[in-house]
């Protein structure tokens, strides 16, 4: 009987590893807790959407963020305070081949494919600054990356109607650049 049980134990265990070992290979992205508040940090090599959830003691509901990475960026997150920030869902901007199977095509538009929004700078009242204009005739949404003094990223996705233009704040960011540019949804 005990030699039984010893056998399952092992046979569970090197069923399972398989399983755990491929789930972390797929998570590009973690929480990491600093002395100035909580971090997100993509490991990967390819722009994620992370889904994140922030519990607090004393609140009766948590809070959801969904936040756009650029990558092998790390991005500071906004939550102040004691609680519990987890992960809910870690996702490619863009699908991807997986297992050689092709995504399949979107349907075309007029501007697929196009880089529709363009970065200009602005001069108001003696003061320089950015700004974001679209060239298409569609909505277009745009990751904006931007890298402070001492070499932070933050991403921002920002949607803009078409033939427009948008300032867009410093935010404390000494560069900006845009990392993607695509149709709005």
């Amino acid at each position: 009987m005990m030699k039984f049980r010893f056998f399952f134990l092992i046979t569970l265990f090197v069923w399972l590893l398989p399983a755990t070992s491929a789930q972390a290979a797929l998570k590009c992205t973690r929480v990491a807790t600093t002395l100035s508040g909580e971090q997100l940090i993509n490991t990967c090599g390819s722009c994620r959407i992370v889904k994140i959830q922030r519990k607090r003691p004393s609140a009766a509901a948590p809070i959801n963020r969904t936040l756009t990475l650029a990558p092998k960026t790390t991005t500071g997150l906004s939550f102040r305070g004691p609680g519990q920030s987890r992960i809910l869902s870690d996702t490619p901007c863009r699908p991807s081949a997986i297992n050689g199977a092709r995504p399949k095509p979107k349907k075309s538009t007029k501007s697929d494919g196009k880089r529709c929004i363009i970065m200009q700078r602005t001069n108001k009242a003696g003061v320089t600054g950015l700004a974001l204009a679209n060239t298409c005739n569609e909505c277009r949404m745009a990751v904006v990356d931007r890298i402070n003094g001492k070499g932070e990223r933050r991403s921002q996705s920002i949607a803009i109607g078409g033939r427009s233009q948008m300032p867009i704040k410093a935010l404390g960011a000494l560069k900006a650049a845009i990392l993607d540019d695509s149709p709005c949804k």
